[in-house]
């Protein structure tokens, strides 16, 4: 009897020794390897895709607000400059950028009044040095576009407004020309 008794404690111990070694913590469960097998998904979930240069940062409580020089573009209506939002905290999923440093980043859409886009660690953001992560753009979206300078679109929120004016203005122009005519047309009293 204490022979299975000690068998079963044995047993036991070894059974639990793998819970009790440690494990890689991550505060975010989307948390991934750049050249992991999930990169491909994670890249064709963008709202925008570009190559930039951090250039500036600033807290916009409580997130961070980062400028960037925009080299090419995979993705999404961005021009020269580009204004993303991120947490830094990585218990919110958050992404910081070394100004000064070249990315290729994957956007969201804006989540901040105050930025473009936003970004956190669940998207394929990375530096742009990683071959892997620009293999998998170019799967998805093909060769980028490089970026004009002088090019004034800066988001893809203002481009789409502009057409939602347009837009309403000809409509209210169109309804205008119909009610002349159908006026006109009237028998006169």
């Amino acid at each position: 009897m204490r022979w299975l008794l000690s068998m079963l404690i044995v047993i036991g111990l070894a059974g639990a020794l793998p819970l009790a070694s440690a494990a890689p913590a991550h505060a975010c469960s989307c948390v991934y390897a750049p050249d992991g097998p999930e990169i491909d998904e994670l890249v064709s979930q963008a709202a925008s895709v570009f190559t930039g240069t951090a250039t500036a940062k600033r807290e916009s409580d409580p997130v961070w607000i980062y400028e960037f020089d925009v080299r090419e573009v995979f993705a999404g209506d961005v021009g020269p400059t580009a204004t993303v939002s991120a947490f830094e905290l990585s218990a919110s999923c958050g992404l910081s950028f070394e100004v000064g440093t070249e990315y290729i980043v994957f956007t969201s859409r804006r989540e901040n009044p105050s930025a473009s886009w936003s970004v956190n660690s669940c998207s394929a953001t990375t530096q742009s040095s990683n071959e892997r992560t620009r293999a998998a753009a170019v799967a998805v979206y093909g060769m980028p576009r490089t970026v004009d300078p002088q090019s004034s679109v800066s988001s893809g929120d203002g481009e789409k407004s502009l057409w939602w004016v347009l837009t309403v203005i000809g409509g209210v122009a169109a309804l205008g020309i119909v009610l002349f005519v159908w006026r006109s047309r009237l028998p006169r009293r």
